[in-house]
């Protein structure tokens, strides 16, 4: 790749014009020929071209030929952050195509810091011409020395912040993008990153078994306790209660984010799956196609008059909510009355979910919905999973 070389001009510093101006020029000078650009881009004042005239006079010196192939942008305000940023960042995009160094060695505090800058943001090489000092601090001509500096690391932890507190907030699309800009961090720290990324956008979308495979690898305290449960989730003897869970920390997390409409989709799943989990004790299966049927009810002593017309060709029966906690009641449960037949509050909160826009209607839902369901999950999901508190403790996301 063709290479293109930066450089703020100053003006020097010392009594003797002619004496600052040529040794700065010759330390520039020095950058120019250690890097052999195909281009330079020069950044200064009006002032600074006796600078850069100097450096072409002592090039001709060196190298028997003109310099030819540079460009000088002037800055008006050479104090003004804005004009030095803005110009430098500009040509930094109109030569993208080109490897481009910065060289910072002279020129205002704000136009070396424009420069600086520049470099970190757009990933650029940076430089400046140090060497042993005479009089008035000016560099001895013949001591210079190319000194590389590197703002990577400094870049990279303003990323890596922006992609913990991306994660944080569970928007894990930007923090995959944000992890691209990465520069410098190792190879399996980035990773990990990845892994925990990728894995926890996954388990938020409900895809169990892919997101322990991603974040199983990845040795982490802070996340021992979410692979633990997420391991025993995506085992058939615990899922169906893990999912429950699962549903109500998929719902905080709605809250959090202020997406009530969300986390009360959830929490009515939630609450479905309750009954469902309950039938189970009583060895009726609701959650897969063999759904239990009309003669399952019959040897459980249960008077099917009023289920017979919620059952198919095959006898299997297929109903709501409603029908599920009835059974449930007929079967000796007595909490179903309490969770929901005989609760006006649950019946109501679960009606304005069936208005929201998200369902049947077009209401939005409030926050205090939202925050009142949750709860009421919360409270009727420890009746079937008594140990629900350290649960969920175990399957909250952590905070990077």
């Amino acid at each position: 790749m063709k290479r293109a070389l930066f450089i703020t001009v100053g003006t020097g510093i010392g009594l003797d014009k002619e004496k600052k101006v040529k040794s700065l020029a010759h330390g520039l000078l020095a950058s120019v020929l250690h890097y052999s650009p195909e281009k330079v881009v020069f950044f200064g004042s009006e002032e600074s071209k006796e600078t850069v005239a100097s450096l072409k006079s002592q090039y001709m010196e060196e190298r028997r030929e003109e310099l030819r192939n540079y460009e000088f942008v002037t800055i008006n305000s050479i104090d003004d952050f804005d004009e030095c940023f803005d110009k430098i960042r500009r040509k930094i995009e109109e030569n993208e195509g080109l490897e481009i160094i910065i060289d910072y060695t002279s020129g205002t505090k704000t136009m070396t810091m424009s420069a600086a800058i520049c470099s970190m943001l757009y990933h650029k090489r940076l430089n400046l011409v140090s060497g042993r000092r005479g009089e008035n601090g000016i560099v001895i001509p013949g001591t210079e020395k190319i000194i590389e500096q590197s703002l990577y690391s400094a870049y990279d932890k303003t990323i890596l912040d922006r992609i913990k507190d991306l994660f944080n907030c569970y928007r894990f699309e930007e923090a995959k993008d944000a992890l691209r800009q990465i520069v410098v961090l190792e190879r399996e720290q980035r990773e990990n990153y990845e892994r925990l990324i990728e894995g926890y956008d996954l388990w938020d979308r409900f895809k169990h078994r892919e997101a322990y495979e991603r974040i199983e690898p990845v040795k982490d305290d802070r996340i021992s306790l979410n692979k633990g449960f997420l391991g025993r989730l995506n085992k058939e003897e615990y899922r169906i209660k893990f999912v429950l869970v699962d549903l109500i920390n998929n719902a905080s997390r709605r809250i959090e984010e202020e997406r009530y409409d969300d986390a009360v989709a959830v929490l009515y799943r939630a609450i479905e799956l309750i009954p469902q989990i309950k039938l189970l004790d009583y060895g009726l299966n609701d959650l897969s196609e063999e759904k239990f049927t009309i003669d399952d009810l019959k040897q459980r002593g249960i008077e099917t008059r009023e289920y017979e017309k919620y059952a198919d060709e095959k006898g299997k029966l297929k109903f709501g909510l409603e029908k599920k906690f009835l059974l449930l009641r007929d079967l000796g449960w007595k909490e179903a009355d309490d969770i929901y037949l005989e609760n006006k509050g649950m019946r109501g909160l679960l009606q304005k979910r069936n208005n929201s826009i998200r369902a049947h209607g077009l209401e939005p839902v409030e926050k205090e919905v939202a925050e009142e369901l949750y709860g009421r999950a919360k409270e009727y999901a420890r009746i079937i999973v008594p140990d629900l508190e350290k649960l969920l403790e175990d399957a909250r996301f952590p905070k990077l």
